[in-house]
């Protein structure tokens, strides 16, 4: 159907429910149905790539009658709980081939480059510079004082130093992805060639190897989980771009991005944290490492669990999850 028979066809409802938001209806009390059928034609709109300005004006008509019926107020804490812990899992799970490629792109990357240097520890020298090598060796050395980056010394001025770094990282591997994907695939190979060649460098010395693996083992699982989810976000916003389909590429990245506006919050907030959690908690000397390897691997654990599992009771029988 054309959109001008579209408007034809549906114009009049449209008007009938201006009517009642302006007070100009002596029958308000159908808002409830027409609501019904107005959201139905919002999502027409959308599935047939109809322009911006009649979907942006359904989207419009669309949340001045739920603000009418359900207000906004005291629905804002529930909404952003069904927000975190519904819609994000869910979109995460509804893009699985991208958050396959995804992780392909760092995990893959990361375990040839260590394997490589397991086995071959002078190519190490081709990816980074000795000084680079020794500087990490001396941070994770027994007795360092600045344990990791930063240790317990300076833990709120190390915070926002790691939130700084992380966040910037995971924005610019989202923003990379917006030109095609390939910025943010190259970007999650790139940190998985980091990750892989000082994982495997420390691991080959005993006096380091320890010091290293309790320092990541739990922060990784929300910084890594972060940067993969924006590496994903990203490559879907270059697709939307690249192969608009029916849509025009302004309004399939409009649609894109509100598809993916939980993924990349989500990220960000998992980013925040695994700075809070390095910095106060990684870096701190007075933890046992045995400690460290307990809550890291329960922290590995929750983080795979919450996207594969939240969400699915409420969102049964939806596509998303």
């Amino acid at each position: 159907m054309k959109q001008q028979q579209f408007e034809q066809q549906h114009g009049a409802l449209w008007e009938e429910i201006s009517a009642i938001l302006e007070n100009r209806s002596p029958q308000p009390g159908a808002l409830p149905a027409l609501y019904r059928r107005l959201s139905q034609c919002l999502a027409l709109a959308e599935q047939r790539g109809y322009s911006p300005a009649l979907t942006d004006y359904l989207h419009a008509l669309s949340s001045e009658c739920h603000m009418r019926l359900y207000g906004t107020v005291a629905e804002r804490p529930r909404a952003l709980m069904q927000w975190m812990l519904h819609d994000f899992p869910c979109r995460v799970r509804s893009e699985w081939r991208l958050l396959v490629a995804a992780m392909l792109a760092f995990w893959a990357t990361a375990l040839v480059l260590g394997l490589l240097v397991w086995y071959q520890p002078q190519w190490a020298y081709s990816f980074m510079d000795p000084d680079q090598l020794e500087h990490m060796r001396h941070m994770y050395s027994p007795g360092s004082i600045r344990l990791g980056r930063g240790g317990a010394e300076g833990d709120v001025m190390m915070f926002g130093y790691y939130i700084w770094n992380n966040v910037s990282i995971g924005f610019r591997t989202f923003a990379g992805g917006i030109f095609g994907g390939l910025p943010a695939l190259f970007s999650l190979a790139f940190n998985g060639v980091h990750l892989g060649i000082v994982a495997s460098w420390l691991s080959r010395d005993p006096a380091t190897t320890n010091n290293f693996w309790s320092f990541v083992i739990t922060h990784s699982s929300f910084e890594i989980t972060g940067l993969v989810l924006s590496g994903m976000a990203g490559m879907r916003m270059g697709l939307a771009m690249l192969a608009p389909g029916r849509m025009t590429r302004r309004h399939a990245l409009v649609t894109a991005s509100r598809a993916m506006f939980p993924v990349a919050v989500g990220a960000a907030l998992l980013t925040v944290l695994a700075a809070f959690v390095e910095a106060f908690w990684s870096a701190s000397t007075a933890i046992s490492p045995v400690i460290k390897y307990a809550v890291g691997g329960g922290c590995w654990i929750a983080v795979i669990a919450f996207l594969v599992l939240a969400g699915r009771t409420k969102a049964k029988g939806s596509d998303a999850a």
